[in-house]
């Protein structure tokens, strides 16, 4: 008497959707979350990209020659993931320190840590050379 198609297709449709969403909330459980999946990133890559991000355009080299010592941990803060702690000491190319301010977010004694070292220049028509050395550390 009467057809039954209709429901029929609106229960399949949805328990379909209970389903996928069933599937979706076991995926998230079982995939490691976001601070296991950094780790898996070495320190070192983290350094690397933060310092060539930092002087894209040759900003780097213009915020040191500047002593912008403030901008550059500032920018350091944000450009490596939380839980990271370093250390940055910047160099001339006699390996005389010429940074006057600390630069680090945290202390890293007690922490493994790694180096990173990394050269850049100024651009001004007395062109500097500048040797950065930056240590990681995950925080605990």
């Amino acid at each position: 008497m009467f057809d039954n198609k209709g429901q029929i297709n609106i229960i399949e449709a949805f328990l379909a959707i209970t389903i996928i969403f069933s599937a979706l909330a076991i995926s998230s459980v079982t995939f490691p979350s976001s601070p296991d999946l950094m780790k898996a990133k070495s320190l070192a890559d983290f350094g690397e990209e933060a310092l060539i991000k930092l002087d894209l355009d040759g900003e780097l080299g213009k915020l040191i020659a500047n002593g912008n010592w403030t901008v550059i941990k500032q920018s350091l803060d944000i450009l490596l993931p939380i839980g990271v702690s370093f250390n940055l000491t910047v160099y001339d190319e006699d390996l005389n320190k010429i940074n006057s301010q600390v630069m680090q977010n945290a202390n890293l004694l007690g922490h493994e840590a790694v180096l990173v070292q990394y050269a850049c220049a100024s651009q001004s028509t007395n062109v500097q050379f500048f040797i950065l050395r930056l240590q990681l550390g995950w925080s605990r």
